[in-house]
């Protein structure tokens, strides 16, 4: 390991630590607690199909018309935490000053929250979409569609953004030297 690795170190540690918190903080969540996930996208998912839903503590966003509920278990928080990581780890790597190293941690949960609403409403509304293409040719399995669904979403847009960020970073990086 390098030592430009090993300076890096406590700011993983910080954003490992944060992730581990996060995690356990969503154990005990309920849908009032993920507010902050869950009115965007039920607001851009009501944009997107023109439904309008009814919000209770219990169930979440509920869309009469669609037949969902945007709820804790559909909120993206793991895509988010994940996301973070994933964030902090590509950025941090790329900085050299301590205070930029720091500022990555905020801006890390700010980009990570931004992709987050983002890729969840696209993920429901793809969901939304196939599901009714597919409910007759599949009709006992529409929850299975669900998952895979959320897994292709998730994963794609996952991988995107890293190849995104850290082509974006190694470029700034390659400009600085020639600057």
């Amino acid at each position: 390991m390098s030592v430009k690795n090993d300076k890096n170190i406590p700011y993983y540690l910080i954003a490992a630590g944060l992730f581990i918190l996060l995690k356990f903080a969503f154990r005990v969540a309920d849908n009032n607690d993920l507010i902050f996930l869950l009115k965007p996208i039920d607001t851009l998912v009501g944009l997107l199909t023109g439904s309008h839903s009814v919000y209770s503590l219990e169930n979440g966003f509920f869309h009469e018309n669609l037949n969902i509920i945007i709820d804790k278990s559909c909120s993206g928080f793991n895509f988010w935490v994940l996301s973070f990581l994933l964030f902090t780890y590509l950025t941090v790597r790329y900085f050299n000053k301590t205070l930029n190293k720091i500022l990555t941690i905020p801006a890390s949960l700010i980009g990570a929250y931004l992709l987050t609403i983002f890729v969840n409403t696209s993920r429901i509304f793809a969901s939304i979409v196939i599901q009714r293409q597919t409910q007759n040719i599949f009709l006992n399995q529409q929850h299975i569609i669900h998952e895979v669904i959320g897994i292709i979403t998730n994963l794609s847009f996952l991988v995107l953004a890293y190849i995104v960020i850290e082509k974006f970073l190694r470029n700034r990086k390659q400009n600085e030297k020639f600057t």
